[in-house]
């Protein structure tokens, strides 16, 4: 009786092990039936939950931008004249365009959804991620809700002067440059289909916009525009657009004479 229930207890234990031996095995990534490993660390740092690579540059550079993020915070909600921005937000690094592809149809450098409160940014040895620019579309969206068609380029805007930089020069720069070799886009164009327009061009005649607006008149009047789309201009600014185009562009040739010396090639291609 002894040895049967040794015998019994054995056999007990041996299936035991192999049925645990089975289910790791049958839990192993298949790499020939397309399961892939996808390893990402997360943490939440007081309201940002930061998602990043397990490993490459972006996990390299951690602190660096984490750090980035939280003064891009700062500093954009500044720029709309916030006293805090409280909400959780996600921001989510990836290591490449392509890893864009699945999360959102495209290969930017750089995404907001206010919708689901996610930012997602590319970080290489090869890609500056625009931290900046999307973090104030997030912050904006959020507080101000997404506007409509014709104040598109009051949003693209407002990201571009966030960030303003493009390989050096600032949107202030950049459209003086335009304004001497002819080359700004009518409003019409900007307020009726900004997406169809050459993109570093309205992007950035768009953010010096913004920023004449935002020095000279102030944060109320450029929410009610953004809110109220463009038809509201006159109303609440007190003077037609092109008037205080005119008046923009005045300011800006006293304030630079001298024309900046933008390399097309570098400036065509893109923002570096």
């Amino acid at each position: 009786m002894e040895n049967t229930l040794k015998f019994l207890s054995f056999l007990s234990l041996a299936i035991i092990i192999i049925g645990c031996n089975e289910r790791k095995e049958n839990f192993k990534p298949n790499q020939k039936d397309g399961w892939k490993t996808v390893s990402q660390i997360e943490k939440q740092i007081d309201n940002i939950i930061f998602t990043f690579p397990e490993n490459g540059f972006a996990n390299e550079n951690r602190e660096r931008l984490v750090s980035e993020c939280f003064e891009a915070m700062k500093y954009d909600s500044e720029l709309i004249k916030l006293e805090e921005f409280n909400d959780t937000i996600f921001i989510r690094i990836l290591p490449s365009r392509e890893a864009m592809i699945p999360l959102t149809g495209n290969t930017p450098s750089g995404s907001a959804y206010p919708h689901i409160k996610t930012l997602y940014v590319v970080a290489n040895d090869s890609t500056r991620p625009p931290i900046k620019h999307e973090l104030m579309h997030l912050i904006a969206m959020l507080e101000w809700n997404y506007p409509p068609a014709s104040s598109t380029w009051m949003n693209e805007g407002l990201g571009t002067f966030a960030e303003n930089n493009c390989s050096g020069w600032t949107v202030a720069q950049i459209y003086r440059y335009f304004l001497e070799t002819d080359q700004l886009i009518s409003i019409d164009l900007l307020k009726a289909d900004f997406y169809k327009q050459p993109e570093n061009f309205a992007y950035h005649q768009s953010a010096y916009i913004v920023e004449y607006l935002l020095a000279n008149y102030g944060v109320d009047q450029f929410e009610q525009v953004w809110k109220g789309g463009f038809g509201k201009f006159e109303e609440v600014y007190g003077l037609p657009f092109e008037q205080l185009k005119t008046d923009l562009e005045k300011d800006l040739i006293e304030k630079m004479p001298e024309v900046p010396e933008i390399d097309r090639q570098t400036f065509y291609k893109n923002c570096k």
